[in-house]
């Protein structure tokens, strides 16, 4: 099996890392990519080559793991060099984002029958849609560094990656259809990251008048013991990709816009300003 990574960030690292450990080949492109993302490739074993079109042709999973705000443009771009394998999208998209990526994946088609129709109408054979469709939205869960990292997913051919639990990763399918994963992950990243961006105003607080041991020697009584690593880790990678919760939140907020129209949504605006500080 050929895992393709489109994009090589913290997350397609990692997953490659896990996945190569287990006997995976996997592959990626870095070719006018930045110095990090040319450092993490080198640093790890995946197979760097030239191409993205022999890498979408080539592989059996393609994993898109870039940046919600690029994940459109790179699905519609690369769609047609699609081989017969998975396109797995891992971005933090809105479910509307999804659907479009998804279209671009549709290669349904109607199957003529070579047989001669009968002149009765119960035995004329009818033209039968072939839906085939490359496309399978996933989220991730939780840390991608977690042993194993949960990805959920959702589409038409997502129940033939359950195999990658047998490589180190924990897959669980929720549907066929493409947009029921992302719209999970969008309802839990407005909870988690205005979680996130709460804690940073008090942390920040807190830490300008000297008391941050004291604050979370407080919440620890009622949020219990080990608040504080997770607080620090918490912080630690908001501030670390706050660009990227920034596109998270511009989706949360397209998703907020289209079920519920006439309403504010001051909380995840006043999050995704919070995170645009840095």
């Amino acid at each position: 099996m050929i895992v393709g990574f489109i994009g090589f960030g913290q997350v397609a690292s990692t997953l490659s890392n896990i996945l190569s450990a287990k006997g995976i080949q996997t592959v990626t492109v870095v070719k006018d990519r930045s110095q990090k993302t040319n450092k993490l490739a080198v640093n790890s074993d995946v197979q760097i080559i030239d191409s993205y079109k022999a890498l979408l042709e080539g592989s059996d999973i393609v994993i898109s793991a870039n940046s919600p705000a690029n994940a459109l443009n790179l699905a519609e771009k690369y769609s047609d060099y699609m081989g017969q394998g998975i396109y797995l999208d891992l971005n933090n998209i809105s479910p509307n984002t999804t659907y479009s990526m998804a279209k671009f994946f549709d290669k349904s088609e109607n199957i003529d029958s070579d047989e001669e129709e009968s002149k009765l109408n119960i035995f004329q054979k009818k033209k039968e849609p072939d839906m085939r469709n490359n496309f399978v939205d996933g989220a991730i869960i939780g840390s991608v560094s977690n042993n194993p990292p949960l990805i959920l997913l959702s589409g038409v051919r997502a129940n033939e990656l359950v195999i990658l639990n047998n490589y180190g990763l924990k897959i669980m399918v929720l549907s066929n259809t493409p947009g029921d994963a992302s719209t999970l992950k969008i309802l839990r990243s407005l909870y988690t990251k205005g979680v996130s961006a709460v804690l940073m105003e008090a942390f920040e607080t807190a830490k300008k008048i000297d008391l941050e041991d004291q604050l979370f020697d407080i919440l620890s009584i009622t949020e219990g013991e080990d608040f504080e690593a997770k607080s620090n880790s918490r912080l630690k990678n908001s501030y670390k990709n706050s660009k990227r919760k920034v596109e998270e939140m511009d989706e949360a907020l397209k998703f907020l816009d289209e079920i519920s129209p006439d309403k504010k949504h001051f909380m995840t605006k006043a999050a995704r300003n919070k995170f645009n500080l840095y």
